[in-house]
């Protein structure tokens, strides 16, 4: 997923891993240079869509999504596919 809004600098990718833990989701989280978000997920059909409606908000004070693309597996530019993740991480720039 490309999630795109006033998501960088306010707590997003944290509240994204927690969203994560809470609907089971393995994967990853990291900021982009061009200000979205981006995520890689993996979870049943079900618990993914649940998962992106979660982490679709817009908080006062806080992030601010306008927009989320979701890719599906083997989309180019990830470290590694999400079956490789034991559980849900925020990656560093």
């Amino acid at each position: 997923m490309v999630v795109h809004g006033a998501v960088q600098g306010v707590g997003y990718r944290a509240f994204v891993r927690d969203r994560a833990a809470r609907y089971g989701v393995k994967g990853m989280v990291r900021n982009a240079d061009d200000g979205s978000v981006q995520i890689l997920a993996e979870a049943s059909k079900e618990r993914l869509e649940e998962f992106k409606a979660a982490i679709d908000v817009g908080i006062a004070g806080g992030p601010q999504v306008h927009n989320i693309e979701v890719f599906e597996e083997g989309g180019a530019g990830f470290p590694r596919g999400a079956a490789r993740y034991v559980r849900f991480e925020v990656e560093k720039e």
